[in-house]
């Protein structure tokens, strides 16, 4: 008896998530190129076969140390594809160029490095409703002002839908994380060391039915040894069943000031719609998996 309840439950919830599905299949990336939120990754991962292929454009404003400000703007584009099932890899180049006075002198710098990321989801919920976990870590570079600017983290992140599921209704997903940040970076006269963890919490609430118009938010606790909160908040148009997505919003990365942000992104998928994973009952959840 119990096994048929299980069986009748799954059937529905599985087409439920496809049905949910149009918009919800496409992945966004983070400033650093994993599937996630505009900081931080989120317990998804592409679509089977898919490659998201993102650019993206921060102002990160202004950090001030002992007579010392820098004015930051970072260009990257970014990709992430899903491999072996369960298995996010990610990686980008990344443009920095900084504007430095020190002690009323002004230079320039204009340097260019590169992101690298893993996520393994090692929970893959039957019922859509469930909650999805994901490990990962990354590495960034960025040489500015003749010294390296490094980050090194870790992370687990669970996602969830929120709320009652409606076929045809984009739902609110949240996400709550834990991380691990080593940065080392800035120049020789005011350089930058930090080993530190953080809690993180995001939210994507749809303002249409079909999720075409969000909203997305996330803060952070301190992820920098004497930094700021860090946070976004931003609005994504994502059309249901397209394959392109763009976000307009404000961050803050914890190391500086507030400052604006754009994201414009696009997905590849060699498995439209997540068809093969979700119809077959062996990851009906698949389609969060690309959310």
């Amino acid at each position: 008896m119990k096994i048929r309840i299980a069986v009748s439950v799954a059937v529905p919830l599985g087409a439920l998530v496809l049905a949910l599905g149009g918009s919800s299949a496409r992945a966004d990336l983070t400033y650093q190129g994993a599937v996630g939120l505009p900081l931080n990754p989120t317990a998804q991962i592409p679509l089977p076969g898919g490659v998201r292929l993102q650019g993206n454009y921060f102002d990160q404003g202004n950090a001030n140390g002992n007579n010392i400000s820098v004015d930051s703007k970072l260009y990257g584009l970014y990709a992430a594809g899903r491999v072996a099932g369960t298995l996010e890899l990610s990686g980008g180049v990344q443009n920095e160029r900084n504007r430095q006075t020190v002690f009323a002198t002004r230079t320039s710098d204009n340097r260019t490095g590169f992101t690298l990321g893993a996520k393994y989801l090692f929970s893959r919920e039957s019922d859509p409703a469930g909650v999805r976990l994901a490990v990962g870590g990354g590495y960034g570079d960025v040489d500015t002002f003749n010294a390296n600017g490094r980050n090194f983290h870790g992370y687990i992140v669970g996602t969830k839908y929120l709320g009652t599921l409606v076929a045809g209704r984009a739902p609110i997903t949240g996400h709550l994380g834990l991380r691990y940040d080593r940065f080392d970076f800035g120049s020789r006269v005011n350089r930058i060391r930090s080993n530190k963890g953080s809690v993180y919490a995001g939210v994507e609430v749809p303002f249409t039915r079909t999720g075409d118009f969000a909203f997305v938010g996330e803060l952070q606790s301190k992820n920098v040894n004497g930094g700021s909160v860090p946070y976004s908040a931003s609005v994504r148009f994502r059309p249901a069943r397209a394959p392109f997505s763009a976000s307009l919003g404000v961050a803050r990365q914890g190391f500086a000031d507030s400052g604006f942000f754009a994201q414009l992104g696009y997905s590849f998928d060699t498995k439209k719609g997540d068809a093969a994973g979700g119809a077959s009952g062996t990851d009906t959840g698949g389609t969060m998996t690309g959310q």
